[in-house]
């Protein structure tokens, strides 16, 4: 357990809002909250920042609250016309409101499942930048069939969490670059969930190679490997000005993350689901926004932390790990032998050298 990176007293700032949840729309803070809050907006036009699967879910609702802060947006989708229709919508969402000269969105090719594609794309985007403050690692799939990446490895690993190992290993440089230019800390928040409690890493079949496929087991391993990119990412990298964080954004019913289960699936979520916790869009993204912007982070100690609700986890309490959504972290979840362990096997996986 490493207890270094737990905080001995979470910080919870709107722990207030989150004690009588009603549901989406209530009370609890939206992403134009935390920017105002942070004095965020239009305060970030020499700033950078990239988010993974920005076409779809909350990737949009995230990289439209981002738009606001004028930093320069990289947004990366599988389908660039698509992307570029959401790019439209939220530059002229925010023309009608408050018209400004922000710097457009800028669409780039990559596929989650292709460590070619993600070269690729790393190459794209370092031809039209030398830094970058902050990486989103928002792009995600849930529940899926037992198929493997492009490279051979099991989807969940390989989508929710290689992909984005690779992607930060790729655009490392940058982010130092970020970090120096701007004299503040380059940030990469990995998009993991409560559901890391499902699973723990199995290191002896990561791939669910011998043992029967399981995808809430799968899902749950790769959102464990999220929160240890954080952690390790954080310690081995933060005299580069470079932290990780981590987060579980709420249960929001708005995406197409589910498309993958069955309606017999989906019925028994909703029998386990409490819909007063369930958030809207705007509030579910409030907790990544708050990780992107908030000064608080700018502290290194406080790096390779899990948030949760606009603030840090506590540990999750036992009566709650049934419920869907439930906050706080497993048992598991700072364990920083097995998140080194982790890191080392992902260098190999990706062909990195950047071990521990």
């Amino acid at each position: 357990m490493n207890i270094a990176t737990m905080a001995s007293t979470p910080y919870q700032p709107y722990a207030s809002s989150h004690i009588d949840p009603q549901g989406p729309g209530d009370s609890r803070p939206t992403a134009q909250q935390i920017l105002e809050d942070c004095n965020a907006i239009g305060n970030w036009t020499n700033k950078s920042i990239l988010v993974t699967g920005a076409s779809s879910g909350l990737g949009i609702t995230t990289a439209a609250a981002l738009y606001r802060t004028g930093a320069q947006l990289y947004l990366t989708t599988r389908d660039i016309p698509k992307m570029e229709r959401v790019i439209d919508d939220i530059v002229a969402e925010q023309s009608s409101t408050a018209p400004n000269s922000f710097p457009r969105p800028r669409s780039v090719e990559m596929h989650m499942d292709s460590f070619a594609s993600i070269r690729e794309a790393a190459r794209t985007v370092r031809s039209q930048t030398q830094t970058l403050n902050t990486i989103i690692c928002n792009a995600g799939v849930m529940f899926v069939p037992h198929e493997p990446t492009k490279d051979g490895f099991e989807a969940h690993l390989g989508v929710n969490h290689l992909a984005h190992f690779l992607l930060f290993q790729e655009l490392k440089p940058l982010l130092i670059s970020g970090a120096t230019q701007s004299k503040s800390l380059s940030r990469v928040i990995c998009v993991s969930s409560s559901g890391h409690r499902f699973s723990g890493i199995n290191f002896d079949d990561i791939n669910f190679d011998r043992s029967n496929y399981d995808p809430v087991v799968a899902y749950g391993q790769s959102k464990t490997a999220n929160i240890y990119m954080a952690s390790a990412l954080s310690r081995l990298h933060k005299s580069d000005g470079i932290i990780g964080l981590s987060l579980h954004p709420g249960v929001i019913m708005e995406t197409d993350v589910r498309r993958y289960m069955s309606e017999e699936a989906v019925a028994n979520l909703h029998s386990q689901t409490d819909f007063r916790q369930v958030k809207s869009a705007e509030q579910g993204v409030a907790t990544t926004v708050w990780a992107a912007v908030s000064p608080y982070f700018e502290d290194v100690t406080r790096s390779g932390r899990y948030l949760s609700d606009v603030g840090e986890c506590s540990p999750m309490d036992p009566n709650m790990e049934r419920a869907v959504g439930a906050s706080g972290y497993a048992a598991h979840a700072y364990d920083e032998a097995k998140a080194d362990r982790l890191w080392a096997w992902s260098c190999k996986a990706v062909g990195s050298p950047g071990g521990m």
